[in-house]
């Protein structure tokens, strides 16, 4: 049994609801993420971002190597965001997020990170790590916050940002 079997279905924060992604997020899905500002950070979610891709995604949330939750309001169980682990045979298990830039700056983002890494530390996952392009401070404040270090300066592969200043960031637990 993985890691990932043992994580918890929905995750409660003071705000915030992390869970399942589900069909009726869809709409909400593409509104946020089909945002350049958004999707241009990440390692691969296309641009534009369209319904068919918003419907895929929540298709393939059943895949053994990544563990997607939406990031919901509490309140209004809407989508903000999207955060999940990624499992790997050969190295740490990684972090991923994206938060829609409506949200940005209200602290959503890092009390999605703390919650994540609360249900990791309750099952003993550890380390986690993250990668962040080195020209995006708000993520590099998202993870310092939450107990993430930089252990390695690099460059991305990813073709998006081919060459680009990259950290990687490390949680112990």
């Amino acid at each position: 049994m993985s890691s990932r079997t043992h994580l918890p279905e929905t995750i409660d924060t003071q705000r915030l609801v992390l869970r399942a992604p589900r069909v009726s997020d869809i709409d909400d899905l593409v509104a946020e993420a089909n945002n350049w500002k958004v999707l241009e950070p990440t390692a691969s979610l296309p641009f534009p971002y369209e319904e068919g891709h918003g419907r895929a995604f929540v298709a393939k949330t059943a895949r053994t190597s990544h563990h997607p939750y939406v990031i919901a309001d509490r309140q209004t169980d809407r989508l903000k965001g999207v955060i999940g682990l990624y499992f790997f045979d050969d190295r740490p298990t990684g972090l991923g997020y994206w938060l829609g830039e409506s949200h940005w700056g209200q602290g959503f983002a890092p009390e999605a990170v703390d919650g994540l890494l609360a249900a990791a530390r309750s099952i003993g996952l550890a380390p986690i790590r993250a990668r962040v392009l080195a020209h995006n401070p708000g993520s590099i404040r998202v993870l310092e916050k939450t107990g993430f270090a930089v252990i390695e300066e690099t460059t991305s592969v990813v073709e998006r940002h081919r060459g680009k200043p990259l950290l990687v960031l490390e949680w112990r637990g």
